[in-house]
């Protein structure tokens, strides 16, 4: 089943330019945080992916809002994006942080983005980042 099929059957979508390169712009944050992530990521790493899949939920609930064509689409992929953040948040919730010691690049990018993003410093904060 191709992409196309794939968007028509579970979402009702019809297979236009538009829904092809919103399809690819989000598989491409998908891997991007997926390898961000790595395999074990620390709190930091954590935090930042729970703001991305919350960001991510509240921009497809956004489409679902403003293009009625597109709201069942959209509410499916608001209601997976959310899970991933529950998730996501439930993990943060038992990390530890990273020593300052230790922290990596990817552990300091993290925190650098989360410092300016709205609601990030909550983020930190719970994952006991100091």
């Amino acid at each position: 089943m191709c992409s196309s099929d794939l968007m028509r059957t579970v979402n009702g979508v019809q297979d236009d330019a538009k829904s092809r390169a919103v399809a690819r712009i989000l598989g491409a944050r998908h891997l991007v945080q997926a390898v961000s992530s790595g395999i074990k990521p620390s709190a930091e790493v954590l935090a930042m992916g729970v703001w991305v899949d919350g960001v991510h939920a509240l921009t497809a609930l956004g489409l679902a809002l403003v293009d009625r064509r597109r709201a069942r689409a959209g509410l499916t992929d608001a209601a997976v994006a959310a899970l991933w953040a529950i998730a996501g948040g439930r993990d943060l919730g038992r990390a530890t942080p990273t020593p300052r010691s230790r922290r990596s690049l990817r552990d300091r990018l993290a925190v650098l983005v989360l410092s300016h993003a709205p609601a990030g410093s909550a983020l930190l904060r719970q994952s006991g980042y100091r």
